[in-house]
């Protein structure tokens, strides 16, 4: 069975990811590009007789790159080039996905385009002549939905066809000024003749030479013989720079965007403006300079109530099961056969600690399918550009809030995604105020402790105050960090997608993958935490499990002194200190120092609503877990920085803390 690589490429917002999901199912793995942490997703189908690994690069604009992501884009095509190219276009907006377009069609590599969104431009009354664009792309042409499947088997059948016939893409001419084409048809000849065998074309490879960096650099390890010709080929750049007066990836940039825009008028016919669509109709209020907060933070507060009015009955419906195997098992005449301690930590230990984390799965399962339901209509761009002022405050823009938004479902893939981000001050800064985000694990922690201790009614506005104190110590550590220079800012601008119906398909997925993700962790690094933490409960023998007297309490006295002012006792200290891990293992560690009966009205009896809101002030904000501080030390490259982000969040969460709770004291709350 004959077997291929396709790639998946293509400018962000065209449905690359919606395409790939349909083309792969369930077939689908998830790793890191070799040398960066991008995240890296290939999956695999059937195409007749060829078995075809695709992969999904990350999006990019140009091959020419500014950011990590089109750097990952240019090596992986350069260095390991593909038997084919999928290029996916938004049929909405060809101008924004031409500009690669045009820059892999000269390559030569074979090339399909996938001409995306095509309901949504018939919609609009946009007429593409796709067969013309074909003929002028040198490439396939083939109109698709990805949402809905239609055209799929047509661009599955094109897929097959140029696998088959291994056709190189006929690339298109681009007119540059005469100096520029001279020299790069001069170095192309010199090219053609040292290293024949490349699949690229040799115009592409001569413009790539003449260009540098990392591009030549990757041309150079293929062919070394290629490196004899980057002295001419610089000086050639430097010459045709000094008669253009402008740097030559400005001037390719130009010509290909121009090339661009002849394109469109040749094949693409737009309707006469009689008046806005929907998405800039919707925009006057979601984007409105004095409505457009409120209304964000309004959408955030109803994700939250229907997080708490859907989720919290299932988890209490698996708590109680929980509870009930652990009750069937105490009662089973074999575990009495057993050591004492075995039985414990069977029962208190493993399925107590491990099985009150899992309660929160139908919760998670629901706040990411909430959450993706909102990504997909194209609505958290909008809260992006919202923010875009505020965030200049801080130094950064409102392509740095995406990340952090990300920092909102885990902060492991928001610190990775800071990579999108082109200046390293914006990545440094962004990095650092990431962990500051409610993250899911925190989440189940919120959602535990707000049902325990406060009113059905309140629990909600608990949770969201909790989100908003989120934001305000987000803007405050971005203050304090304010006088560090990490590297010059750079400018910002930011697309809008238009407004779309989410997509059941992707928002399920989106939520097993979560899951998926979940259940890994509770089988790891929950199930190690809430072994130990029972150990250390237990030990000494000749003491009361889970009394002050064991090592958890001696540990939890010895840190009395730095948490005792802000109302946290030994047991959520110990607990605190094991949420260092992972912040699932808090709720699984109380229930293992808690052991042996209902674990929420124990810690109702315990704590005090002020308390229990100290507590999670103090959860929100001090140290993030252990794999966010090591992937912001692998990112970051310094372990300053690694050390700068731990000792910020410890201190902000205790001041935080010590002013949530004395302020409460002196307010007359108990």
């Amino acid at each position: 069975m004959p077997e291929a690589v396709v790639d998946l490429a293509a400018a962000p917002n065209t449905g690359k990811s919606t395409l790939f999901n349909r083309l792969t199912g369930a077939n689908q793995k998830v790793g890191n590009w070799p040398g960066a942490t991008v995240t890296r997703k290939t999956g695999s189908l059937r195409l007749g007789e060829w078995q075809v690994e695709l992969v999904d690069l990350p999006g990019a604009y140009s091959m020419s790159p500014t950011s990590e992501e089109e750097r990952v884009v240019q090596d992986f095509l350069l260095h390991s080039p593909p038997d084919l190219i999928v290029n996916v276009l938004d049929a909405g907006n060809l101008y924004r996905g031409l500009g690669l377009t045009l820059q892999i069609a000269m390559s030569g590599l074979p090339m399909v385009v996938a001409l995306n969104m095509m309901d949504e431009a018939r919609a609009r009354g946009i007429e593409i002549d796709h067969q013309r664009l074909a003929e002028h792309l040198g490439a396939p042409v083939v109109p698709i939905v990805a949402r809905t499947g239609e055209g799929l088997e047509r661009l599955r059948q094109v897929m097959r066809e140029s696998l088959q016939s291994r056709r190189r893409s006929h690339p298109p001419h681009i007119s540059f000024p005469p100096v520029m084409e001279e020299a790069i048809a001069g170095l192309a000849r010199k090219v053609e003749r040292r290293c024949g065998e490349l699949p690229l074309e040799e115009t592409f490879v001569a413009m790539r030479l003449m260009e540098g960096g990392d591009a030549a650099a990757a041309l150079t390890r293929r062919c070394p013989s290629l490196g004899e010709l980057v002295p001419e080929a610089v000086e050639r750049r430097i010459r045709a720079e000094h008669v253009l007066h402008e740097d030559m990836a400005t001037t390719c940039a130009q010509c290909r965007f121009n090339a661009a825009r002849g394109l469109i008028q040749e094949t693409v016919r737009h309707p006469p403006r009689l008046s806005d669509d929907l998405s800039e109709r919707v925009d006057r209020l979601a984007l409105h300079p004095l409505l457009g907060l409120p209304l964000f933070f309004l959408v955030m507060w109803a994700l939250f109530q229907g997080v708490f009015a859907l989720g919290t009955p299932v988890q209490e419906w698996l708590g109680a099961g929980i509870e009930a195997v652990q009750e069937g098992l105490r009662a089973q005449p074999w575990l009495g056969a057993l050591p004492d301690w075995v039985g414990s930590l069977l029962v208190d230990g493993l399925i107590g600690g491990v099985g009150v984390v899992l309660s929160f799965l139908p919760v998670i399962v629901l706040f990411f399918m909430l959450l993706s339901l909102i990504e997909d209509t194209g609505y958290i761009a909008r809260a992006a550009f919202l923010m875009d002022r505020a965030m200049h405050f801080l130094r950064l823009d409102g392509k740095a809030f995406i990340s952090l938004l990300l920092g909102y479902g885990c902060n492991v893939p928001a610190v990775m995604g800071t990579r999108i981000l082109s200046s390293r001050h914006n990545r440094i800064l962004a990095m650092l105020l990431v962990p500051f985000t409610l993250c899911s694990a925190r989440l189940q922690v919120f959602l535990f402790f707000t049902a325990i201790l406060f009113p059905p009614t309140v629990a909600p506005w608990v949770l969201f105050g909790l989100y908003v104190l989120s934001f305000a110590v987000i803007f405050l550590g971005g203050l304090i960090l304010r006088p560090f220079h990490f590297g010059p800012p750079e400018p910002f601008i930011m697309e809008l997608p238009p407004y779309r119906l989410p997509l059941l398909r992707t928002v399920v997925l989106r939520a097993w993958q979560e899951v998926r993700a979940f259940l890994y962790r509770a089988g790891t690094m929950i199930v190690s935490g809430v072994v130990l933490v029972w150990f250390l409960t237990h030990v000494p023998a000749s003491v009361p499990p889970g009394s002050p007297e064991t090592l958890a309490g001696r540990i939890g006295g010895l840190l009395a002194p730095v948490f005792e002012p802000i109302g946290i006792r030994w047991a959520e200290t110990v607990a605190l200190i094991f949420g260092f891990v992972a912040k699932e293992i808090v709720i699984g560690a109380l229930a293992v120092i808690y052991a042996g009966g209902d674990l929420a009205a124990q810690i109702g009896r315990s704590l005090t609503p002020l308390e229990g809101l100290s507590f999670m002030v103090f959860t929100l904000i001090y140290t993030p877990c252990v794999a966010t501080v090591a992937t912001i030390r692998t990112e970051s490259g310094s372990w300053r920085i690694t050390a700068l982000s731990v000792g910020l969040g410890l201190a902000l969460a205790w001041v935080t803390a010590w002013l949530v709770y004395h302020g409460g004291l002196w307010l007359g709350f108990s």
